[in-house]
């Protein structure tokens, strides 16, 4: 009689796992690869986009062109099933949406979806974009721009006109700006740099670094507060504003002339600038003011 140990099966429980290796590396390989969805919508005159997405990145970029086109670009998503992609145009309005369905499918112990919609359009145009989860980036825009995001970083390199970013977590940094300005995030930094004839910025939490350049004015009150960081605000030494500015816990630097009106500590100061004009307002609960000249 031959007696047959467990150990005799190892060959096959060999053969077995690398059977399952390979068929989990060929299951990953499958969800990496990115497919698209692409469309052009020709335009002209001032063109209006709009852009939507619940979970995935934004890109926008312009050119010298006069036509729209749109790229979105997954993986590990079905289309029509898990992933709806709608474009559309009406007139010079061209829209695109990309929207999840529940969850990708389990692979293999790895549920991995990538989606990222992308957008080449004219320069002179109207930008609204919004993504529950992800960035956004947007770069040379003439024309008003409203951008938000859920959670995730806005970028933006050149703007003009009637400029909105909102995000409930994350970063803003905008340079370039030409306009109106109000900028928010739930929690995260704000960069800013522009001319402004208004100027919002609000952060629940972090610093705020912002730089007015020549020929920003004040046709109405600028605001700027955070409730957990410092503030650093650099605008023309021409600029005609009161000042009124308060930390809660911190200290407040002057690099220009201001014209103290009643009561001042280095902790809160009322004043005017350059005769006064509108009211420039700075708070931050916890972190310092720097005001300077450029």
């Amino acid at each position: 009689m031959k007696t047959i140990f467990a150990g005799n099966t190892l060959p096959w429980g060999r053969t077995a796992i690398g059977l399952l290796a390979g068929m989990a590396m060929l299951a990953g390989a499958s969800l990496g690869r990115a497919e698209e969805v692409t469309k052009t919508y020709p335009v002209n005159g001032h063109v209006k986009v709009r852009v939507e997405t619940d979970d995935g990145a934004v890109r926008v970029s312009t050119g010298d062109i006069k036509q729209v086109e749109i790229r979105v670009v997954y993986s590990g998503y079905t289309l029509d099933k898990n992933l709806r992609v709608n474009t559309q145009q009406s007139g010079d309005t061209v829209e695109v949406t990309a929207k999840t369905v529940g969850i990708g499918s389990f692979h293999w112990g790895v549920n991995h979806t990538t989606l990222r919609v992308e957008v080449h359009m004219p320069k002179d145009a109207d930008l609204y974009a919004h993504t529950g989860d992800g960035s956004v980036e947007a770069d040379s825009l003439n024309g008003n721009v409203d951008v938000s995001t859920g959670d995730g970083q806005i970028t933006v390199q050149g703007a003009k006109g009637s400029i909105r970013f909102h995000t409930g977590d994350g970063h803003i940094e905008a340079r370039g700006l030409d306009g109106s300005v109000d900028a928010s995030s739930g929690d995260g930094h704000i960069n800013l740099e522009g001319r402004f004839d208004s100027l919002k910025i609000h952060t629940g939490d972090g610093s705020v670094s912002a730089r007015a350049t020549s020929g920003s004015k004040m046709g109405a009150p600028w605001s700027i507060y955070t409730g957990d960081g410092s503030i650093d605000l650099v605008i023309p030494g021409d600029l005609q504003a009161n000042i009124d500015a308060s930390t809660h816990d911190g200290h407040i630097s002057l690099g220009l002339p201001v014209t103290v009106e009643g009561s001042f500590s280095s902790s809160k100061i009322t004043g005017r600038l350059n005769g006064g004009g509108q009211t420039l307002t700075i708070r931050t609960g916890d972190g310092s003011i720097h005001l300077n000249k450029g």
